[in-house]
């Protein structure tokens, strides 16, 4: 996983993979796990069958799974 910082230093996480990767800015990220933002509706770059069912099913909050916004209907300008 590669993640942009908002000062713009370059986060990675675990070893180049090539069955899947998440890659973008660290705010949309967590937009996305927070369950504020559909994945749909950033510019992350989700690679690979197994990155793009983590990223539908992430959350980073206790309690059973919930469903996240459609795409659409949480933008940001």
């Amino acid at each position: 996983m590669v993640q942009t910082a908002p000062s713009g230093a370059i986060w990675e996480w675990n070893e180049e993979s090539t069955s899947g990767l998440v890659e973008g800015a660290a705010v949309e990220f967590a937009q996305v796990v927070t369950q504020v933002r559909n994945v749909a509706d950033t510019a992350l770059r989700v690679e690979g069958e197994v990155a793009q069912r983590w990223m539908a099913i992430a959350q980073c909050f206790a309690g059973g799974p919930v469903d996240p916004p459609k795409p659409g209907e949480r933008t940001w300008t």
